[in-house]
């Protein structure tokens, strides 16, 4: 005699859990992502912070640490200090007072007093005539002293440090420009690596989630 058995009598059987619409998305995005794509996306982030952190160290010795210690920055557009100053370099040169200025230091000094064009260029003399201080200057390129020594009051300052070619990203934006243009800049791409890098911990943890959700069998 045969038996017959009910559907009822049957074990039931469990339904895997649901799956949301967003976990779906989830899984189709990590899906999605191709080995290429994610070193691509590691490559990006690499380099956005090797800009950002090379643009914010600019930013500081060019910038911030001038206006810290009372010096200004000023471009070297010649050759005439090489090798010691390359061509394109910025100095950062601090103000002394004339009897501060010393025969071999390296000074900025404004051709005309009061005018804004300036030369930096090694002090190879100290003269007092009559009381009053000349100081001879020269490039280390040079042949020949300049033309014309220099009056206290003309110099404004004593190089303290130099960036060797940094000075040409400063010629392609006016000078009155380059602090805010150098900040906006470096804020943008600070910016820029500190959203690549939460975007790279948010695929993360999507692409660990589903593995250690314990409603879900792999």
């Amino acid at each position: 005699m045969s038996e017959n058995f009910s559907d009822d009598a049957r074990s039931p059987e469990v339904d895997p859990p649901p799956v949301s619409r967003r976990q779906r998305r989830e899984e189709e995005f990590a899906d999605s992502r191709s080995p290429w794509k994610r070193r691509l996306g590691i490559v990006l982030q690499v380099v956005a912070w090797t800009l950002a952190g090379i643009f914010a160290l600019i930013i500081v010795v060019t910038v911030v640490v001038p206006k810290i210690i009372g010096a200004e920055p000023f471009t070297v557009i010649s050759g005439s200090m090489e090798p010691t100053i390359p061509t394109g370099s910025i100095v950062v040169s601090k103000h002394a007072e004339a009897g501060e200025v010393a025969f071999g230091d390296v000074v900025t000094y404004q051709l005309k007093s009061g005018e804004p064009l300036t030369v930096t260029h090694r002090v190879v003399a100290v003269d007092v005539v009559e009381g009053k201080t000349r100081y001879r200057t020269q490039g280390d390129a040079n042949n020949a002293e300049d033309p014309l020594p220099v009056r206290p009051q003309q110099i404004r300052g004593v190089v303290t440090y130099h960036i060797p070619y940094v000075g040409y990203l400063g010629q392609l934006v006016p000078m009155g420009s380059r602090q805010t243009i150098a900040t906006i800049v470096g804020v943008c791409l600070i910016g820029y690596a500190v959203i690549m890098l939460i975007r790279s911990f948010i695929e993360h943890r999507r692409t660990k989630r589903p593995s250690s959700d314990p409603g879900i069998k792999q």
